[in-house]
């Protein structure tokens, strides 16, 4: 694993680090950042959640190989448990490994297990002062300790794009919770109330974006590459999973949605308002509560109610599936 010293200073594309809970649709996500030449990723950092951080870590190498992107950003082990809680996975939804049931049990066992992730942080907000874009498609457990720890360099930073949180749907995770918000309230709580430059992204708009499992099969029959397959291959599980809670044989955009915007911002329409996370009621863990009453305030973060959805879909074919 790569040390934060050896970060690489690059501007000429926008700056992003992602930090993810590798999990099905965060590969997608990250294999349309990584074919994005609008940003650069600097630095992935990995956090606990789907599956456990070091089965994420490995998870980012397997997706890299296969993005041959023509650059490999730093890869940064970070949290292996919520701030206060202890860690709830996914497997039923991501499989085991968190890819489908497709990797080796053994990779995950040879992954570096110091935690740079924090510090790396730390140290791209301040090389890319005003200029770093942080997206966060996992537990906000490593944002949340970068806020802790650094609060100036975390207010050095452009835009945290945060997918999660669910206002006026249900949630995925129990009838109110959004997933990520869940297994971290608390992490969610620090950084919603933090004052940075927020952009939510929650189930209310990316339960609007679904790839059906037989218009996957028609493109990977079409272009036959090999990133085709992996990605056929890794979303199997999570799209059988959808089939038998939902009746539809597909996958939820989530986190590629959450990139996108990071990526493209004109994607979304987003209203500011104050919100907050209820961490104490076993209940309600991780319900997102915000006060749509009125305007909000400065410092609070901002919600994406509405999205382009041919542009967004059509960059995500494009940038994703047409490889």
């Amino acid at each position: 694993m790569s040390s934060p010293r050896h970060l690489i200073h690059q501007r000429k594309s926008k700056p992003v680090l992602i930090d993810t809970d590798t999990g099905v649709d965060d590969a997608l996500a990250i294999l349309l950042a990584m074919h994005s030449p609008e940003i650069r990723v600097e630095a992935i950092t990995t956090v606990a959640g789907n599956v456990e951080v070091e089965k994420c870590t490995r998870n980012v190498r397997s997706v890299l190989r296969f993005a041959e992107a023509g650059y490999e950003p730093a890869i940064f082990q970070g949290s292996s448990k919520p701030l206060r809680l202890a860690l709830v996975t996914a497997p039923e939804v991501h499989g085991k490994d968190g890819l489908g049931n497709t990797q080796s049990s053994s990779a995950a066992k040879r992954s570096d297990r110091r935690n740079h992730a924090v510090e790396s942080i730390r140290l791209l907000c301040d090389r890319f002062a005003n200029e770093l874009t942080i997206v966060a498609l996992g537990p906000l457990t490593n944002i949340a300790l970068a806020v802790k720890r650094h609060p100036r360099s975390l207010r050095k930073v452009r835009r945290i794009v945060s997918m999660g949180g669910a206002f006026r749907v249900p949630g995925n995770t129990g009838p109110v919770a959004e997933f990520n918000y869940y297994v971290d309230p608390h992490a969610a709580r620090t950084v919603l109330l933090s004052g940075l430059p927020l952009t939510v992204v929650p189930l209310d708009v990316t339960e609007q974006f679904l790839i059906q499992r037989s218009r996957l099969k028609q493109i990977v029959s079409k272009r036959g590459t090999k990133l085709a397959r992996f990605i056929y291959r890794i979303t199997g599980n999570y799209m059988e999973y959808h089939r038998k809670t939902l009746g539809v044989h597909g996958g939820y955009l989530h986190d590629p949605l959450a990139t996108a915007i990071a990526i493209w911002p004109s994607l979304a329409r987003t209203r500011q308002v104050h919100i907050d996370v209820e961490c104490r009621s076993k209940l309600t863990r991780g319900m997102t509560v915000a006060d749509f009453r009125s305007r909000g305030r400065a410092g609070d973060p901002s919600i994406v109610d509405n999205v382009d959805r041919r542009k967004f879909l059509d960059l995500f074919y494009d940038r994703v599936l047409a490889f």
